[in-house]
């Protein structure tokens, strides 16, 4: 009998010490993205001649035109233009309205590419910390203006 209870305690105990000594797999997580719309992939601000600048991955339709609305303030005195990921300027026509900057680009941008587009002299000397612009883009093969996001970009520090 007492070897019975021995053997069932050093059961007990062996198998709590198994499950104990285990090691844990730590939880992985996997994320698959697949983007079939553009989207904004970077902002920022250069602190020569306040340049601003919002960078677009094209994916799943071409890319024809872009608006963005400026921030209030940020005048009108500003030179814009687009690049590509080579920094090579891509031809388009710029129009200023109510809704904000649009450009037209002379040729649709194709998906699997980056559009960069670079405001320079904005007139921030009225605004705080921040600038937010909101981001619309015209893709082929949809009618109506596509929402992108908004891109908010830390200014440089008054002084």
């Amino acid at each position: 009998m007492l070897t019975a209870k021995f053997l069932g305690v050093c059961s007990a105990f062996l198998l709590s010490a198994t499950a104990l000594a285990l090691p844990s797999a730590p939880a992985q997580a996997q994320m698959t993205m697949r983007f079939s719309a553009p989207f904004i992939s970077d902002s920022g601000y250069v602190g020569s001649k306040n340049k601003h600048f919002i960078t677009l991955a094209v994916t799943g339709f071409a890319l024809k035109s872009v608006t963005v609305a400026l921030p209030p303030g940020a005048g009108d005195s500003f030179q814009t233009k687009a690049v590509d990921k080579f920094g090579q300027e891509i031809p388009a026509k710029a129009m200023v309205s109510a809704n904000g900057l649009t450009l037209n680009f002379n040729q649709p941008i194709k998906p699997d590419s980056y559009v960069t587009i670079q405001f320079t002299n904005l007139d921030m000397s009225k605004i705080g910390g921040r600038a937010l612009y909101r981001v619309s883009a015209m893709l082929e093969g949809i009618d109506g203006e596509f929402p992108v996001g908004s891109a908010m970009i830390r200014l440089k520090e008054q002084s």
